[in-house]
């Protein structure tokens, strides 16, 4: 039997103009999730990471943390297709056509959608989970942006050729996002697309979720496990 450590990225710069760019907490979450791999009693055997600046940047902090307590030195191998979903994209894109159906949460967004003043922080957050249930039922014409199905079908693939690379016996760390890691424990699980994108709602920055395989067979051992983070170093965005 094999593990599989799936580590959502450190904190990013939410509401900066480059969303992809660790803050310095994240940084922060990256080592420290890097000096608690070096305290367990058997190594990892690989690193993997999505191709994202944030996700490649926790995984080099969290490796040059783990080689300065006497780790051995990893490379870190990228696998594209564990990229996040276009969910920004798709906020932006679905926004304004949200704003224009009517009722309460369409009024409140309305200025947004205008280039206006901005409505709260629970009207844009409950406008983006109403947008991305639509995208996981299939509801959404996404045009030329990712459906739910392929990216469930690419997330499936970076994950599985993983699996075929590393083999039996490893224990293998693959830093990614919260959307592939929710598509990850699904393969586990058999959820439902709307628990598969309400779970990835919930995924800590610099969270690990521990799978185990057994040749194409995946099984849920831990789930969004922060222990290794000081109660202050705990984010969800």
């Amino acid at each position: 039997m094999s593990t599989l450590y799936l580590i959502r990225h450190g904190q990013a710069s939410f509401g900066a103009e480059d969303y992809d760019v660790l803050s310095p907490r994240g940084i922060e979450q990256s080592r420290a999730l890097g000096r608690h791999i070096a305290g367990r009693p058997v190594a990892v055997d690989a690193i993997y990471a999505g191709p994202r600046r944030r996700q490649l940047d926790t995984a080099r902090h969290m490796a040059e943390a783990a080689a300065e307590l006497g780790c051995p030195a990893r490379e870190i191998a990228v696998v594209p297709e564990l990229d996040e979903y276009p969910a920004i994209e798709l906020f932006r894109a679905w926004l304004p056509r949200l704003a224009a159906e009517g009722g309460p949460l369409a009024r409140s967004l309305g200025n947004l959608a205008a280039g206006g003043a901005p409505p709260s922080s629970e009207s844009v957050q409950a406008a983006f989970e109403h947008i991305t249930h639509r995208w996981a039922r299939g509801e959404l014409d996404t045009g030329d942006l990712e459906s739910f199905h392929a990216f469930s079908v690419r997330v499936e693939r970076g994950v599985r050729s993983v699996m075929a690379a590393e083999g039996r016996g490893r224990r293998v760390a693959l830093v990614t996002s919260g959307g592939p890691i929710s598509i990850a424990v699904r393969l586990g699980l058999g959820l439902s697309e709307e628990k598969t994108i309400r779970l990835s709602w919930v995924i800590a920055n610099a969270s690990v979720t521990e799978l185990r395989w057994r040749g194409d067979e995946l099984s849920l051992f831990g789930f969004n496990a922060t222990h290794h983070l000081a109660p202050d170093l705990v984010t969800f965005r």
